[in-house]
């Protein structure tokens, strides 16, 4: 369940829902993005609250101390935040299906791939902000890394685990960057990362967590040039209610 238009400075707390887990999001957020995966992949009962970042509601700074998002609460008082961690929390608390290898060695090799992808989070961002094409072409020499290793159907075997979830929320974000930069990935220099792609979009836990890319782009475009993007792009906003019509003078009787 998804209470989808961001709640902002003035809202009212929504009660939690007893025994159900509470991520408070934001529809565009690729850190917020992982964690939807995670619950999604693992089918863990949750709802989302997505905030708006720059006008966070006043009652959310007594969940996180910094205001930042992803945040998961649970009606029993914990809280978890930071995306990885929170990510490596749920997996170890919802252990049916394992994201996060046992073998020590694998864990740390999957844990790499995730911390060094930081670097292609930041020339993403170079890329769609300041319209960088040398960003782009930097992506592609650390995605070369990960066409490498890539030896398998997923990055974790033949089932999806955690370096997949953790890394597509930028995948397709660089999918945007063919609308808003005429770049895409080279499928001959990377036929290994495409059928990988194409197997993702193929998960259920992504199909439900997609942003349409329509709406990412038009937020994309927003978020490099307004100091306030929409947060609410593509949703049924309520209507403002109409003033009722002021009364007739009545005349006094003669």
């Amino acid at each position: 369940m998804s209470k989808e238009l961001a709640y902002s400075i003035g809202s009212t707390f929504p009660p939690l829902t007893p025994g159900i887990a509470r991520l408070y999001s934001m529809r565009f957020c690729p850190y917020s993005h992982r964690v939807r995966l995670v619950l999604a992949e693992k089918n863990i009962p949750h709802e989302i609250v997505n905030i708006n970042p720059k006008k966070r509601p006043e009652w959310y700074s007594d969940i996180h101390p910094a205001g930042l998002i992803p945040c998961l609460q649970f009606d029993d008082g914990r809280i978890v935040y930071e995306s990885v961690i929170t990510t490596e929390y749920l997996d170890a608390v919802y252990a049916e299906k394992k994201l996060i290898s046992s073998d020590p060695y694998e864990r740390a090799r999957q844990q790499m791939l995730v911390d060094s992808f930081q670097r292609i989070v930041a020339l993403l961002f170079k890329a769609l902000k300041f319209k960088d094409p040398e960003a782009f072409n930097e992506i592609c020499k650390v995605l070369d890394h990960y066409e490498k290793v890539l030896s398998d159907t997923f990055f974790g075997g033949k089932d999806v685990g955690f370096t997949d979830l953790m890394i597509w929320p930028w995948f397709e974000r660089i999918r945007s960057l063919k609308s808003l930069l005429n770049n895409e990935l080279d499928k001959e220099r990377f036929p290994k990362l495409t059928t990988w792609i194409k197997n993702m979009t193929l998960l259920d836990s992504v199909k439900k967590t997609s942003v349409r890319q329509d709406h990412l782009i038009v937020f994309t475009k927003q978020s490099t040039t307004s100091a306030e993007p929409d947060y609410d792009i593509g949703l049924e906003k309520p209507k403002e209610e109409e003033p009722a019509p002021a009364e007739e003078p009545q005349s006094n009787p003669e």
